[in-house]
């Protein structure tokens, strides 16, 4: 697990998560709101996810977060 900053100060942890079709996520957690994103990776197992996300840069991260999408739990 991750943490990243936004442009607006705010705190998210970022985890590896799956998504339909054995897909691999990012999904970030606001720390101080009910907020919860994702964002798909290039990745097809949960071992090469995490290695993945232990490589973004924070600016990567930022970029991830800010494509990404409301989670549909």
């Amino acid at each position: 697990m991750r943490t990243v900053t936004d442009e607006r100060g705010r705190t998210w942890d970022v985890a590896i998560g799956r998504g339909s079709y054995g897909t691999a996520l990012l999904m970030f957690s606001l720390r101080t709101e009910n907020d919860n994103r994702t964002s798909l990776l290039a990745s097809e197992t949960v071992r090469d996810a995490e290695r993945e996300l232990a490589s973004l840069s924070d600016e990567a991260l930022r970029q991830h977060l800010a494509d990404s999408r409301p989670w549909q739990g």
